[in-house]
């Protein structure tokens, strides 16, 4: 059931460039961009995809730092009914090469600098239609194009991205994200959010993640607004650029809440426009508080997967935030408008109020499924219900708490990590006879990479468990600290106990 009709996302900018014309779509750098621009840069673009024998269902892979051609190129593909594929810009060739086989990517579009000579020996491996490094000469190029808009059948209903999320498997899994799940998002993102057309949203998170994707960009399109879009965060000019460009709204995680309480004092840090600002988990309620007082700015949490498409779970602007009296725990909110959720047992039941259990959610827009891989889809999506994996409870009035990742996802700065696509990496290592990869508490990057290995080689050290990680890991997933250990904890089964490694760990560093 289509739940907003039959558009496109290139059909919804066409629309929003005739009703917003001249109004700015995006701010970045020194560039302003007008929804009329964007409209027909992004006809340009999908233009010369089209030269290159880029066709319906293609997948074109982009592999870039915040910038106005990730649009262009997010847009164009939808004109074309082709499938924009966003890799993590910190990958490294080996997972590059996964996502490009797995995916079937039929061309790719990149920053220079984010690649070395192993990535560009994966491009031309794979005989791509195209691997263009974006420059100067590329953008001049797309000019020469046709500005004429694109009228391929596409469907609501057909793939228009895929995103690779880590989870219980060794290999990330693509999920499938269609053109109506993209504008669901942003129109269910809109109300939880209580956007309006004179918004401008600030966004600095990267453009590869589903954040800045569902709730943000989503958003700001489908109800008129402008972005402002960094290419990344820092601290030390964050402020600047709040005062400069005087956003409205914006999303966080933890790890900035923490960076921007620990700085100094900001001459623009109370003299600003921002009024709110939402976050996914872990935040201390303390830090919470201190955030709200200290800025003026109202933080609220949301809960929301990939898989999920918009946010589920969210703290509602018009109440005050709801802490767990007995564990000081925020909760992450309520289900939002539309949604619903449960918690359940091992057995499928819903657990009494108060009582942990697995979060499933069911939505009016959930994924399509996982690329290539039926059964993961199926493991996941059971009667219209998306099964999280995640752990939490819920009290009398809905409000649900977060309690553990179900399945040993580590959250480090916004990144989810597998721990098994680690081990497994560890694994291929010829003195580590077993191993295992726990999230340890971080201050500052909410958690850490910490790993358990079991060697034969009494001359193994940290440093070289390190360097081995390097060549087959983005930076982010490599382990910040190595223990070595004679005998791992069991189950009967000969599961490594994981929760006695994290009790372990928790109880030697306290």
């Amino acid at each position: 059931m289509l739940t907003h009709g039959n558009m496109t996302t290139y059909e919804y900018l066409k629309k929003q460039s005739i009703r917003y014309n001249n109004k700015p779509f995006l701010y970045f750098a020194n560039e302003v961009i007008t929804y009329k621009d964007m409209y027909l840069k992004v006809n340009r673009v999908a233009s010369w995809l089209e030269d290159k024998g880029i066709r319906k269902g293609d997948v074109v892979t982009v592999m870039l730092k915040n910038c106005p051609t990730f649009y262009e190129m997010w847009f164009a593909c939808g004109a074309l009914g082709a499938v924009l594929l966003p890799v993590n810009t910190a990958s490294t060739a080996s997972e590059l090469q996964y996502f490009l086989e797995h995916s079937e990517s039929k061309g790719m579009i990149f920053h220079g600098d984010l690649v070395s000579n192993d990535h560009l020996e994966v491009m031309e491996s794979r005989n791509l239609l195209f691997a263009t490094e974006l420059s100067t000469d590329w953008k001049e190029s797309i000019e020469s194009e046709s500005e004429v808009e694109h009228t391929k059948k596409v469907e609501a209903s057909d793939v228009a991205g895929i995103m690779y999320t880590s989870g219980t498997t060794a290999k990330p899994k693509g999920v499938m994200i269609t053109h109506e799940n993209y504008l669901y998002a942003g129109h269910s993102s809109v109300l939880y959010q209580q956007l309006t057309a004179k918004d401008r949203y600030l966004i600095f998170l990267p453009l590869f993640h589903v954040n800045s994707q569902y709730y943000s960009s989503m958003a700001t399109l489908v109800v008129g607004g402008s972005i402002i879009l960094l290419e990344s965060f820092s601290a030390s000019t964050f402020w600047d650029y709040v005062h400069k460009y005087k956003p409205t709204v914006t999303s966080v995680v933890a790890t900035i809440v923490k960076i921007l309480l620990r700085r100094e004092p900001h001459q623009f840090e109370k003299d600003h426009t921002l009024r709110q600002a939402g976050y996914g988990l872990f935040i201390p309620y303390e830090e919470f508080k201190e955030f709200q007082e200290r800025f003026g700015i109202k933080l609220f949490q949301w809960f929301g997967l990939t898989e999920s498409i918009t946010t589920n779970i969210t703290t509602p602007l018009y109440e005050e935030a709801v802490v767990d009296e007995g564990t000081g725990i925020l909760s992450i909110g309520k289900a939002g408008l539309g949604q619903e959720v449960k918690i359940i047992d091992e057995n499928g039941k819903e657990r009494p109020f108060g009582e942990v259990g697995e979060i499933i959610i069911k939505s009016p827009s959930l994924m399509k499924g996982y690329y290539k891989n039926e059964e993961a889809s199926n493991d996941s999506l059971k009667d219209g219900w998306l099964y999280t994996g995640d752990n939490g409870y819920m009290n009398e009035e809905g409000y649900i708490w977060f309690v553990d990742r179900g399945h040993d996802l580590i959250k480090r700065a916004g990144e989810n990590i597998s721990s098994l696509e680690i081990e497994n990496v560890l694994l291929e290592h010829p003195q580590i006879k077993d191993c295992a990869v726990i999230a340890g508490p971080d201050e500052i990057r909410e958690e850490k990479v910490i790993a358990y290995i079991e060697t034969d080689d009494q001359q193994l050290t940290e440093k070289q468990v390190m360097e081995f990680c390097k060549g087959n890991l983005a930076e982010f997933k490599i382990p910040e600290e190595v223990y070595f250990i004679d005998e791992f904890p069991r189950t009967s089964i000969g599961k490594i106990q994981k929760n006695i490694l994290r009790d372990e760990y928790i109880k030697q560093n306290n």
